[in-house]
């Protein structure tokens, strides 16, 4: 096969820079220190120490995998680089980094820095090869050591410890860095909330791209390659925010489907759930929208379900909130949906919701806090409500928390026909008698369509960092390469 064809000159000759100032990470060193002190009940000598990220190579070979540096450090530090580690001294407010001695021969192959770079470029107090670590703990003498230690509450993984082997010979303390950080981040700074911003617009327009560029008969891994090299191309990131969700046919359904490698058929929806990393900070967007231009009369009723909810939650958010009831909300409303078009029994919403009929077909969490990780930290905290472990749909909200100004979450609901959960359904002793199998098997083509933006709460409502087509209407002039917004 042929293989060689024509290249246009494709490449733009513009690129575009959001700077985050170190002095942003200097500002949450302190606040980490008058926080320890608030609510740590720490000793007046002691320091933070946290571990920073490093290389892994690929299986046997002498070829590393992407890097991509830990949340903590590059929140406290802003270090991007690998194999690093930084001090905070929580009585004198002095930041110190360590970085990994790399052996001289290695200048021939990658660029090596050393402790004068980072003390200039991160503009800590100073700087000095890990090898160097036990004599300053042996010069400070710290009353206790805390690291970040903890199990995420979506993972369950917790991080690598630092292991130094002098570290046997001080106290460290495990049980108060992990949920005093934690809270922090989860209330964004300007500074965060403008990377965010930024980020989301140039992944909202890539989003576009691909809409404006995709149609049957192509490859899913084409809208997959087209976005990232819309945002590669622009802002230079190679960071991660997650697997690119590039769904067609019947794979919409799969809320996790990153396989992304079959043709995409026609009159069929597309669900793509792309994200980009910028600065270490995230976005995460979902949209739905045909194949060939045009909704069917059934994926219009069932996006306008999800479009419904969409907008019900969003006129509602604001700081004081709870978002479990904003949960409940999206689910009320599908419901609502989903009985008038005669797939679920015509039943008080309530008991339909009591029994989750709901998560059969909205079987996620309304979204999730984000930030320097796509699902961010701080959804089930002390002192907040705790996670509901065994219930359908339920055990995957990612926070049952009431909104503060400064949080940054995601907003997606769904509904979708996977078939597995769908037997199960029709095979429960409660569940099924509220279900019309037969007309749900005539929507099963629909598949699934999830809608997904990202804002920050204030006190009166939510700044959105998404600006994609929502709409019916919007989404199909956008398909047809014509501006969508009125």
């Amino acid at each position: 096969m042929e293989c060689r064809r024509k290249f246009d000159k494709i490449l733009s000759e513009q690129t575009l820079k959001l700077e985050l100032p170190v002095s942003f990470h200097k500002k949450v060193r302190q606040t980490l220190i008058d926080a320890m002190k608030k609510n740590g009940n720490i000793k007046e000598r002691s320091i933070v120490l946290l571990k920073g990220d490093t290389i892994k190579f690929m299986h046997d070979q002498d070829i590393v995998e992407e890097f991509q540096q830990e949340a903590n450090i590059f929140y406290l530090f802003g270090v991007r680089e690998f194999d690093c580690h930084g001090v905070l001294e929580l009585d004198t407010g002095k930041a110190f980094l360590f970085c990994r001695k790399i052996p001289d021969e290695w200048k021939i192959w990658i660029t090596v820095k050393e402790p004068p770079f980072f003390k200039q470029q991160y503009q800590v107090d100073d700087a000095w090869f890990d090898t160097e670590m036990e004599n300053y703990l042996k010069q400070k003498n710290p009353e206790e050591i805390h690291i970040y230690h903890g199990i995420d509450s979506d993972s369950g993984l917790s991080l690598p410890e630092p292991s130094f082997e002098c570290l046997k010979n001080y106290t460290v303390v495990k049980d108060k860095l992990y949920d005093i950080l934690n809270e922090l981040r989860v209330i964004k700074h300007p500074e965060e909330i403008e990377q965010m911003k930024f980020v989301g617009r140039i992944s909202s327009d890539a989003h576009l791209r691909v809409m404006n560029n995709i149609k049957a008969g192509m490859m899913e891994y084409q809208m997959e390659a087209l976005y990232k090299f819309h945002v590669h191309e622009l802002i230079g990131s190679k960071e991660k925010s997650y697997n690119c969700i590039c769904a067609s046919g019947d794979a919409p359904a799969l809320l996790h489907y990153i396989d992304n490698e079959k043709q995409i058929p026609d009159n069929a929806l597309i669900l793509n759930d792309m994200g980009s990393k910028y600065n270490g900070y995230t976005s995460d967007i979902t949209i739905t929208f045909p194949s060939n231009g045009k909704f069917s009369q059934k994926q219009k009723e069932i996006y306008n379900a999800v479009y419904e909810a969409y907008t019900a939650v969003l006129s509602k958010v604001k700081a004081g909130v709870s978002w479990e009831e904003m949960h409940f909300l999206a689910e009320r409303i599908i419901l609502q949906h989903l009985i008038k078009l005669g797939l679920v029994v015509d039943t008080p919403i309530q008991e339909l919701i009591e029994k989750r009929v709901s998560a059969m077909f909205f079987p996620h969490g309304l979204g999730h806090f984000m930030g320097l990780r796509v699902h961010d930290v701080g959804g089930y905290n002390p002192g907040h409500p705790p996670k509901l472990k065994d219930v359908a749909g339920l055990r995957s909200l990612r926070t049952r928390r009431v909104l503060q100004e400064g949080m940054c979450i995601s907003v997606e609901p769904g509904c979708y026909f996977n078939k597995s959960l769908l037997h199960l359904a029709f095979n429960h002793p409660v569940v099924s008698k509220y279900l019309v199998k037969e007309k749900i098997n005539e929507y099963l083509e629909v598949s699934g369509v999830r809608l997904e933006d990202n804002i920050v709460i204030t006190k009166d409502g939510y700044i959105n960092f998404t600006e994609v087509p929502r709409t019916i209407e919007e989404v199909e002039r956008a398909c047809a390469g014509l501006p969508w917004k009125d």
